[in-house]
């Protein structure tokens, strides 16, 4: 029997199979390190953007921080805080404010109605009370200053009666402006400007009514002045031709301790005398029950 002698394998690498291992190990790891390296810088440069990015607004977020601060430094050196507020707040404030300028509810009682008309009608305001047809019975020479006192007297009563429509004018115009402020309400947003208007044509009103009056007493006083005049030179008229004379005719005379007196002056301050004292007694209230005036009593010569 034949016996066939055979080796051992031997395992372990010769060292030529180590080299050329070892070298296709090398050869790959330079093929693969490229596109590793490649990989890695890219990944590198998104994150320093997302870090460049997170600086950036971690940057803007404290100065934004930075700006809220200083403009609520500036608003509160504008507006205030509660501290000088009276402990209030803004809006709490304004609200008090809207509460003091709320309008009341219209009431026709206030300021009421006007005093009632007359119970007989006034007759139009180009109503005469005289057509001076009176005239025609005095003297020739009294006819032309009787027709001036009649055309006065007209002018006078016809200016009371203007003065008296009138006031049903502002009476209807103070009604309109009191509708106008009853409109008015809290809510309205507008309600402080349109208050203040309606005050301002209120206030322009009783200006006019106050200048009414005062034009009214005024053209009364020239109408009285001028009529009180006529009348005393219709009264001197009248004397002169009783005597025939005329006033610059009648002379004068002397009376002790005051000298020559012209009687027609004096005649003339007697008649504008009398007028004007007419005229008081025609305007005096009645005398009060049971007044009592002073008297100088008899001297007993002490």
């Amino acid at each position: 029997m034949e016996t066939i002698m055979t080796h051992p394998t031997n395992s372990t690498p010769n060292p030529i199979r180590r080299f050329v291992g070892a070298t296709a190990l090398l050869f790959g790891l330079i093929l693969a390190a490229p596109a590793a390296h490649a990989q890695w810088q890219v990944n590198d440069a998104d994150a320093n953007i997302k870090l460049n990015d997170i600086r950036t607004n971690t940057s803007n977020t404290v100065d934004e921080a930075k700006n809220i601060v200083q403009q609520n430094k500036d608003m509160n050196s504008v507006l205030g805080t509660t501290s000088t507020g009276d402990g209030k707040t803004i809006n709490a404030n304004l609200d008090a404010i809207n509460k003091k300028l709320v309008i009341g509810t219209y009431s026709d009682k206030q300021p009421g109605a006007r005093v009632k008309n007359p119970e007989k009608v006034l007759p139009e305001d180009t109503t005469k009370l005289d057509d001076g047809k009176r005239c025609d019975a005095v003297a020739e020479p009294q006819q032309a200053n009787c027709k001036l006192i009649v055309d006065l007297e007209n002018a006078q009563y016809q200016y009371m009666l203007t003065m008296y429509k009138n006031t049903e004018t502002r009476d209807a115009m103070l009604r309109e402006l009191l509708k106008e402020r009853e409109a008015i309400k809290p809510e309205d947003a507008n309600q402080f400007g349109k208050l203040e208007d309606n005050t301002n044509k209120l206030t322009a009103l009783y200006n006019l009514i106050a200048l009414d009056q005062q034009q009214m007493q005024t053209v009364n006083y020239a109408y009285e002045a001028n009529l009180r005049y006529l009348r005393s030179q219709q009264t001197l008229a009248a004397n002169a031709a009783s005597t025939g004379k005329k006033v610059d005719e009648w002379g004068s005379i002397k009376l002790p301790g005051i000298g020559d007196v012209n009687i027609g002056d004096a005649v003339s301050g007697l008649a504008t005398g009398v007028a004007l004292k007419g005229a008081l007694d025609g305007v005096q209230s009645k005398k009060p029950e049971g007044m009592q005036t002073l008297k100088i009593g008899k001297s007993n010569g002490f």
